[in-house]
C-alpha cells in the first residue's frame, strides 16, 4: 500500500551528511602486490588465507578485523603454505609446503607460536587440517594408519591423534567441526565417488556414524555443520546429468538431500560453509565447460544470492568467483577477479538479502513518515543501510535512489 509522500522533498534537501561502508565489497588488500585468497573468518572479522609476499611467494596470511595483512610464517623447510580456518580464540589451521609439493598440517597458536601438527600426527604421507572448533579441535586429512589414501583425522594439543569419521573406507577427509565435536566430511572406495558422513562423539572416547549420504551412486560431499548440526555441502542426489549441486543433508533417510540449486547459466554449485543463522556460502560453476566465470553466492532461506549484484561500477573487481567462509555476523570472505586479471581477496560485511520493499527500512510492510526518519537518521548517522547506489558514497544520488524506491512503493 502506497502511503502520502507530502514534505518527501524537505526530508529529502536536509538528508546531506558524511559516507560510510555499506554493503560492500571491499578487497583485503595482500602483502605485496600480487594475488590473495580469502579462506575464513571468525566472529571477531580475522580473515585468514593466503597472499603474495614478494621475495617469498604465497604464503599463509591473516587479516585483522582493520583489514591489515600479517605474514603468520610456516613450518620450517616451508616455501609457500595457506591458512584454510580460524576459530574464535584466533588459533589458526592451513598447511605449509615444502619445495617438492609436500604439505604438512600446521596451526598458529594465536599468541605468534606454530605447532607442527604433521609431526604430532606422524602422518606419513601428507596433511592438511580443514577446520578448527573454539576448543582448538582439529579435523582434517592425513595418512596416519595404513593405507594408500588419506583418510579423516581428529586431534587438539592434548589428546593423541584419532583416525575418525572416515574409518569405514580407504580414502577420504574430514572437512568441519562444531563446538559439539560433531564432524563432516567425506569417504570412498577405490573407483566409487565420495560419500557424505557424520561422525558424532559416543560418550566413550569413539564416535557414532549417523547415516546422511544419499542411498545410491551419487557424489556427495558434506563440507561444514553448525552449532544447530545444520549440515551443508553438495551431492548428485537426484542428478540425471554428471553434476551436482550445494545441498544441506538432512539426516532423514527419506529425504535425505535438500538441494539449494544454483545460479542461471551454471548447472553445478558447491556449498562451503554454514553460518549459525543457516546462511550458506559457496559457488556456482560451467559444468559444461562452455568458459563462463564460477560465481559467489549466498544462500538465505530458500534463496541462492549472486554476491556479484553488489559490485558497483568502477570497483577494484570484475569478478566474485567463490565465498569461502562466513561468520556469525553474516561477514562473507572468498576471492574473485580483479580488473587487471589477479586475485584478490574480497570481504562483504553483513550480508543481507535484498529487500522487495526498498525503502520500507522499518520493515513493516507500509511506507510513510517512519520509513523516511529512518532514511534519514541512517544518513546523517553514516549508517549502512542509507548508501542506496551502493557506491560507498553518500550524496544526491542516495537521497534521488531512496526518493525513487519509495515512489514506486510496496508489491
Amino acid at each position: 500500500m502506497k502511503a502520502t509522500r507530502t514534505g518527501i522533498i524537505i526530508v529529502a534537501l536536509s538528508a546531506w551528511a558524511g559516507s560510510t561502508q555499506a554493503q560492500s565489497v571491499e578487497r583485503l588488500v595482500p602483502l605485496s602486490n600480487g594475488h590473495a585468497f580469502a579462506e575464513d573468518i571468525n566472529d571477531n572479522g580475522e580473515v585468514v588465507g593466503q597472499s603474495m609476499l614478494v621475495g617469498f611467494g604465497m604464503v599463509p596470511t591473516r587479516w585483522d578485523a582493520g583489514g591489515n595483512a600479517s605474514n603468520l610464517g610456516m613450518l620450517s623447510g616451508g616455501v609457500t603454505g595457506n591458512a584454510l580456518a580460524i576459530n574464535n580464540n584466533g588459533e589458526i589451521v592451513g598447511y605449509s609446503e615444502d619445495m617438492n609439493g609436500f604439505r604438512s598440517a600446521t596451526l598458529w597458536d594465536g599468541r605468534g607460536g606454530i605447532v607442527d601438527v604433521h609431526s604430532a600426527l606422524g602422518s606419513s604421507g601428507p596433511s592438511i587440517p580443514w577446520d578448527i572448533n573454539d576448543s582448538g579441535v582439529i579435523v582434517g586429512q592425513a595418512l596416519i594408519t595404513a593405507g594408500i589414501f588419506p583418510r579423516g583425522f581428529v586431534w587438539d594439543q592434548v589428546n593423541p591423534a584419532q583416525q575418525a569419521g572416515t574409518d569405514l573406507y580407504p580414502g577420504g577427509a574430514n572437512y568441519g567441526i562444531n563446538n559439539d565435536g560433531h564432524i563432516v566430511g567425506s569417504g570412498y572406495f577405490f573407483g566409487d565417488p565420495d560419500d557424505a558422513l557424520l561422525a558424532v562423539p559416543d560418550g566413550r572416547g569413539g564416535y557414532d556414524y549417523p547415516l546422511i549420504n544419499p542411498l545410491g551412486f551419487w557424489f556427495s560431499q558434506a563440507r561444514a555443520i553448525n552449532s544447530d548440526g545444520m549440515m551443508i555441502g553438495h551431492s548428485g542426489y537426484g542428478s540425471t546429468t554428471a553434476t551436482w549441486n550445494a545441498c544441506i543433508f538432512t539426516g532423514d533417510d527419506r529425504d535425505p538431500v535438500q538441494t539449494l540449486g544454483t545460479l542461471p547459466m551454471l548447472d553445478t554449485s558447491e556449498g562451503l560453509d554454514v553460518n549459525d543463522s543457516g546462511m550458506v556460502v559457496g559457488f556456482s560453476w560451467d559444468g559444461t565447460g562452455n568458459g563462463i566465470d564460477p560465481r559467489a553466492w549466498a544462500w538465505v532461506d530458500g534463496t541462492m544470492y549472486d554476491l556479484n549484484e553488489l559490485l558497483p561500477e568502477g570497483g577494484e573487481f570484475e569478478i566474485l568467483s567463490r565465498a569461502t567462509g562466513v561468520n556469525n555476523n553474516g561477514d562473507i570472505v572468498g576471492w574473485g577477479r580483479l580488473l587487471d586479471g589477479s586475485v584478490g581477496a574480497f570481504l562483504i560485511e553483513g550480508f543481507a538479502p535484498p529487500s522487495e520493499c526498498a525503502a520500507d527500512l522499518n520493515g513493516d510492510g507500509t511506507l510513510d513518515f517512519f520509513d523516511v526518519s529512518t532514511f534519514l537518521s541512517a544518513f546523517n548517522a553514516q549508517d549502512p543501510i542509507a548508501d542506496f547506489d551502493r557506491n560507498d558514497e553518500w550524496d544526491f544520488f542516495d537521497v534521488s535512489a531512496f526518493l525513487g524506491a519509495y515512489n514506486a512503493g510496496c508489491p
